[in-house]
């Protein structure tokens, strides 16, 4: 909880000198408050006594005291004011860069990382999290927790220099606190973390549920979602229902208790002493006394309330802090520069868990400019082939060469600079047609985008819309057609120029007519290019330098089509029950 309450607080440092001011600020318009009560207490004793007993009002005396207490606490409103809006500045900022850094983070994290977490629950980090953080520790935790820390000395202080014996009986409320924050600590921290773990939960249903609702409605799963999605909010609400009843009871009814028993017992003993002869007791320092204990018992409930936000903030802390914690990806500093495209893979073995290898022992050669297809049943490799080249996993053995550099030596985004990739499921942003396919380069212009397009066939949608490559594109892309999608993306990779190219089962989505428009494409763009094509459809790779067949993650044939379809074996197989389905 500490090693986490200062990671939360080293983030003032960036902006230390707006804290300073604001935390100073806020010192003296607090002071400024607890002073005012001295001067009400010269009002009633010095003005409005006297003035009861003889008859004679001193005006003068009361406008300057009335004036006093007003001006008082007109300054101290007014510099609060400023002090809060300097601190919720600083919060704001400093929510900012927090998820400006858990974002940038987010990419150097392991493709293996999301395998595993729901993308609502990374959302909810960055998002949620961060504004709990915003709204219950940088503002109300550190302006709460200063202004009630001041509030609570001073009047002690005030108390002790009024009467020493009454001051020193009111410290008997220290240990009383401490036992009673150090118990609701106990089980206010247990159920703020369990609900934001609940909420994260939420965001991650709603995200899956929203993204697979055509497969819901599809198959008339809506109800069983319902049941599911009610069942985490039930959950999330018992949480908040006991962290609520653990609120209003030991935060609130204990400190009316609390503060009623004191106000008794500080008017008692005021009382007996003034009957006993040893205190003189004014109205004045009657009403002084009932103010300082208000405003001792006022911060004390506020600083329950800011233990609350404590524990809120601890738990949204920790959990933006284990996000951040992940370890990333090695970040190597040599550039790689591919020119060729000459690619080689040596005896490489690799599984994406320790005790389950997908690839075993993958040993062949890609000469610049080559078309290599990668075929085999469901689960025999192909993909991880092109998740290692590609960088998005390492080998467990073996090497990978482009151009005589062996690519774990090199960063992943130089890696990757000089290679493109068409995945079956082709994903559009929102945003238009030219920032889908430029990705937003200031390299990539209008032109390039255009004549990317055109290479690809896919020109006609220029022509379709009014603004042409600056049409708007909603979420996914869903008003344009599968195969029109993977025209797009197919011209997103096109577009840098790339040395390799790489397409994921990129015609498996499309229909034989938009198929037929990106094999001809294909024809013409492959020259210069080392391109790796993954392919149910076998007629679509007839042309392929070299193919190679997989197996439980082996290559057990290797050949072009014509050399393979003589052979018996599993591509002959899957080449005639093709046939046989056409």
């Amino acid at each position: 909880m500490l090693k986490t309450i200062i990671r939360l607080l080293s983030y003032i440092r960036f902006y230390k000198q707006r804290f300073l001011v604001g935390a100073s600020l806020l010192v003296i318009a607090t002071g400024l408050e607890l002073y005012s009560p001295m001067i009400a207490k010269r009002l009633i004793d010095q003005v409005l006594t006297p003035a009861y007993e003889t008859g004679v009002l001193n005006k003068e005396w009361l406008i300057i005291l009335l004036m006093s207490y007003l001006l008082l606490n007109s300054v101290g409103s007014l510099l609060k004011y400023v002090s809060l809006l300097l601190l919720r500045k600083m919060s704001n900022r400093i929510v900012k860069r927090m998820r400006n850094e858990l974002f940038a983070h987010m990419h150097h994290l392991p493709i293996s990382y999301f395998d595993q977490l729901p993308a609502g629950k990374v959302v909810a980090r960055i998002t949620n999290d961060t504004e709990a953080l915003r709204g219950n520790f940088y503002v109300s935790v550190i302006s709460n927790m200063l202004s009630n820390m001041i509030q609570i000395i001073g009047a002690f202080t005030a108390l002790l220099l009024l009467d020493r014996r009454l001051g020193v009986a009111m410290l008997i409320l220290v240990p009383i606190l401490i036992i009673w924050q150090k118990q609701y600590t106990k089980y206010a921290s247990k159920y703020n973390l369990a609900m934001r773990e609940y909420i994260s939960q939420i965001s991650g249903q709603l995200n899956e549920f929203v993204q697979g609702m055509a497969v819901v409605q599809a198959f008339q799963r809506e109800n069983q979602l319902l049941h599911e999605f009610k069942d985490t909010v039930q959950k999330w609400f018992e949480m908040g229902r006991k962290y609520l009843l653990l609120d209003s009871s030991v935060a609130w009814g204990f400190a009316n208790l609390l503060r009623n028993v004191t106000m008794l017992t500080v008017i008692s003993l005021a009382s007996y002493q003034f009957l006993d002869g040893h205190m003189l007791l004014s109205a004045g320092l009657m009403y002084v006394f009932i103010d300082y204990i208000n405003r001792l018992f006022d911060p004390i409930e506020g600083f329950v309330q800011t233990i609350a936000n404590i524990q809120q903030s601890l738990a949204a802390g920790q959990r933006i802090f284990e996000f951040a914690d992940q370890k990333t990806e090695s970040q190597e500093e040599k550039q790689m520069q591919i020119k060729e495209g000459d690619v080689t893979f040596h005896d490489v073995t690799f599984g994406y868990l320790p005790e389950q290898t997908v690839l075993k022992n993958i040993t062949f050669h890609a000469a610049p400019g080559e078309t290599v297809a990668l075929v085999g049943h469901t689960g025999s490799g192909k993909s991880s082939i092109l998740n290692l080249l590609f960088r998005f996993y390492d080998p467990q053995a073996g090497s990978i060469v482009i151009d005589g550099q062996t690519i774990e030596e090199y960063s992943r985004q130089s890696v990757r600079k000089g290679m493109a990739i068409v995945l079956q499921d082709p994903y559009l942003f929102s945003g238009t047609i030219a920032s889908n396919i430029g990705m937003n380069r200031p390299d990539i212009t209008d032109e390039m985008i255009v004549d990317a397009m055109e290479q690809v066939g896919a020109a006609y949608l220029l022509d379709r819309y009014e603004e042409g490559i600056h049409h708007p594109v909603v979420e996914k892309g869903n008003e344009f057609s599968s195969g029109e999608r993977q025209l797009i993306s197919f011209a997103r990779a096109l577009v840098v120029n790339p040395k390799i190219l790489i397409l994921d089962e990129a015609t498996s989505h499309v229909d034989t007519e938009t198929e037929t428009i990106i094999q001809k494409a294909m024809n013409v763009l492959k020259k210069g290019r080392t391109t790796f094509m993954i392919a149910h459809r076998l007629s679509t790779i007839k042309e392929a330098n070299q193919i190679l067949v997989l197996d439980r993650g082996e290559i057990v044939e290797q050949g072009t089509h014509h050399s393979l379809i003589e052979h018996t074996g599993i591509y002959q197989q899957m080449y005639q029950m093709q046939a046989e389905q056409l």
